[in-house]
């Protein structure tokens, strides 16, 4: 699934490197943000010598956005496409090495072997940084990551774990679990990768492909951004609204998963109280040791943000008045 917007100085790129994978046997859907360049007929010209290019639809509802836009393409894959084994996310602007989607398959197919296909199984890869012309810069994501999202999924609930969407897939027992909205309802409050990768930390096995699999290209209008190393008292303090807004945000993610969910669990449970009673807030933090490797400041501004809930005096929470 492939959400694009005014990508044509990529987007040939990145479905080529889809072409040139080693494994063969899959197919694309992509939904356009309603470009206005030549996005859509360099697919199209694509998709007469390609079949696996399935279709091509736009996002026709008010609202638009990355996030939207792939709840569009999610939205039309779930209700109107047959069942697949296994699910990928394809940004525009990247590209993939070839042998990407046959290695996150293998990482899959052994997790099934171990657990069974029964069970919601999700992988994910490094990245390597590039420049716009996507010549690598020798740097590593993982070079920024504290805590992989393996190692402490449950961090996810309340700090952004960068599992960046173009880096995971997951089979269909994970899919099938997962309650996908329209635009309409989602809006444009709401990560895809986020949401997904929520569904793997309560309900599923998660493994990591500890090598980068994708060429990440930063053109400087990126939607995601990389984890930044700034210094403590000028992110925290100088830019407290920023963290604020960041941190309302996962939060707006984790409730929209929490009351979305196919069924309720202990996890599901502690979560939702955490926005409920603070003194719980303590509790589940303490009980799955979240951000037990952070910096000091980074813990102590999760916690006053979440503790004092002035994150409920955001935009986001004031306009959208959170409800189930």
């Amino acid at each position: 699934m492939m959400a694009t917007y005014n990508g044509e100085k990529y987007i040939q790129d990145q479905i080529k490197s889809l072409q040139n994978q080693t494994f063969i046997n899959w197919e694309l859907y992509i939904s356009d943000d309603n470009s206005t360049d030549k996005t859509v007929s360099i697919i199209k010209n694509l998709q007469k010598k390609d079949s696996r290019i399935k279709k091509i639809i736009n996002n026709n509802s008010q609202y638009h956005g990355a996030y939207a836009n792939y709840f569009n393409i999610m939205y039309y894959v779930k209700k109107y496409c047959k069942p697949y084994d296994y699910y990928f996310y394809c940004d525009q602007d990247d590209v993939w090495l070839k042998d990407k989607i046959q290695k996150e398959v293998i990482a899959l197919i052994q997790l099934e072997k171990k657990y069974t296909s029964s069970v919601p199984a999700f992988v994910y890869c490094d990245l390597e940084l590039c420049n716009s012309k996507c010549v690598p810069i020798n740097h590593k994501m993982s070079n920024h990551i504290i805590t992989q999202f393996v190692y402490n999924p449950y961090n996810t609930f309340f700090k952004e774990q960068y599992v960046w969407g173009t880096s995971m897939a997951h089979n269909f027992t994970l899919w099938n679990l997962m309650y996908i909205e329209m635009p309409e309802k989602v809006k444009n409050w709401v990560s895809h990768d986020g949401y997904v990768s929520r569904y793997a930390a309560v309900y599923g096995k998660i493994t990591y492909i500890n090598e980068p699999l994708i060429l990440y290209r930063r053109t400087g209008n990126n939607v995601s951004d990389v984890p930044g190393k700034y210094n403590i008292l000028k992110q925290k303090i100088l830019k407290l609204p920023s963290v604020v807004n960041n941190a309302a945000n996962v939060y707006w993610d984790t409730l929209y998963f929490a009351y979305h969910v196919p069924h309720e669990n202990k996890v599901i449970r502690d979560i939702k109280n955490c926005f409920i009673d603070p003194i719980h807030s303590f509790k589940y933090m303490k009980k799955y040791h979240i951000l037990k490797k952070s910096s000091f400041f980074g813990k102590l501004s999760t916690k006053v943000i979440l503790y004092t809930r002035i994150y409920k005096y955001t935009n986001l929470f004031k306009v959208e008045k959170y409800t189930k």
